[in-house]
């Protein structure tokens, strides 16, 4: 168990797993929003937000603010502890297993689990990214503070290489065990049993699809056409395309005529955008868009735009030949490939779609016609939809299930 390299928390590096195990599971569970933890959780996000250097890191800003105590009070508000017949109490020990490529993702989920009455041990990757090790050293921080005192013995952040013993002995101790990864990774946790009164709450690889109608896209003035894609932007380059959320299938709705207008000022408005920013765009990732591309010719799915074929650009934009299907899915590597397709109405995209759907971000529809395509929605597809410029935005209820509730237990009292 020497592979272990403990990060924060009550570990230290001699620390045997199980000691570790039973120290956390030792700890009695707290009510939803106990005082202790609300007031770590707002100490650490005001302390985020008022660090130098927070700017570099946008999505860290979005977590400090949306951990700001304001949207405490919120939640507070909407999960109450206690009721006339029921107490609400933490599960217990939380097993968080984070993914490599976004970074802020195990925090989103381990506070939720903490100020749900949880302790926790929270798997991250060894890929330790520049905004990961500053969000660390602000926990770090902020544990060693007055405030921190008691969450100190409920938390510990370690990483370790990918070990099936490791994995089991943890599944063994814990009472839920939260999965963030591929498919892959999530079948090979799955595999690993869990104590027969444990849960588990997994989100494997998802994707996701921006839909704008065309006719209300050739409303907007220049400088709505620009709010508009810098509101992509964030949507889709954050994290090169690997978050869940992230578009990168493009809907257009309306009459051929009207698209292809619409189109031309969508992605000029978006390439002055993408002029303003950083470039990232390694060879890795170019190389990636261009692999891809030529699958999706090689199987006849998709086609670059225009009339002058296959272009080394960024963004690469290909146009859909056949209607969706898994196998476009799977072929699409993100790293600023964007798919596109027509269709007349936006119902005619909902029956193209399926459980692997996570968030539809929208522009220039109604209420009534979202409504509409919710209704005409296969099982299981499509658990958010969101307007451009909220894809990443967290929410307590993500992937269709409430994770407080599914964090917590109710126990009923007559």
């Amino acid at each position: 168990m020497n592979e272990i390299q403990y990060i924060l928390g009550v570990g230290n590096s001699n620390s045997p797993l199980k000691i570790v195990l039973q120290n956390l599971s030792s700890c009695l569970v707290w009510q939803p929003f106990d005082e202790r933890s609300v007031e770590f959780v707002k100490c650490f996000a005001q302390k985020l937000l008022t660090t130098k250097g927070i700017r570099q890191y946008p999505e860290l800003v979005a977590l400090g603010h949306w951990f700001r105590g304001a949207n405490l009070k919120q939640l507070i508000k909407n999960y109450p502890a206690e009721t006339e017949n029921s107490l609400v109490l933490g599960r217990g020990l939380a097993f968080h297993i984070a993914p490599s490529n976004v970074d802020s993702v195990f925090m989103y989920s381990w506070l939720l689990s903490l100020l749900a009455g949880n302790t926790n041990i929270v798997r991250v990757s060894q890929k330790m990214s520049d905004a990961q090790t500053f969000l660390i050293n602000i926990l770090a921080e902020t544990l060693n503070e007055c405030v921190g005192k008691p969450i100190q013995e409920r938390i510990v952040l370690l990483t370790y290489p990918h070990n099936t013993s490791i994995t089991q002995e943890i599944s063994e101790a814990c009472l839920i065990r939260i999965v963030w990864g591929g498919n892959s990774t999530v079948q090979a946790i799955r595999s690993i049993p869990l104590r027969p009164t444990a849960t588990e709450i997994c989100f494997p690889d998802r994707f996701s699809i921006c839909a704008i109608r065309a006719d209300s896209m050739l409303k907007l003035n220049i400088e709505e056409q620009n709010r508009l894609a810098a509101n992509f932007y964030k949507d889709a380059f954050w994290f090169a395309q690997q978050a869940c959320s992230s578009p990168r299938l493009i809907t257009w709705v309306g009459d051929e005529k009207t698209i292809q207008q619409a189109q031309e000022q969508f992605w000029n408005a978006l390439n002055i955008e993408i002029a303003t920013h950083p470039i990232e765009n390694s060879e890795a990732m170019n190389m990636a868009r261009i692999n891809a591309s030529f699958e999706y010719a090689g199987v006849a799915l998709a086609k670059p735009t225009g009339n002058k074929g296959l272009e080394i650009e960024y963004p690469l934009k290909l146009q859909l030949e056949c209607p969706l299907q898994e196998t476009i899915k799977n072929i699409h590597c993100g790293n600023g490939l964007f798919l596109e397709n027509r269709v007349h109405q936006l119902t005619d995209l909902a029956i193209q779609l399926s459980d692997k759907e996570q968030t539809l971000t929208t522009f220039g529809f109604t209420k009534d016609e979202l409504k509409e395509f919710i209704l005409n929605l296969p099982p299981r597809a499509v658990d958010r939809i969101v307007k451009i410029g909220d894809a990443l935005s967290f929410a307590p209820i993500w992937d269709g299930q409430d994770l407080i509730v599914a964090f917590s237990r109710k126990i009923l009292l007559s």
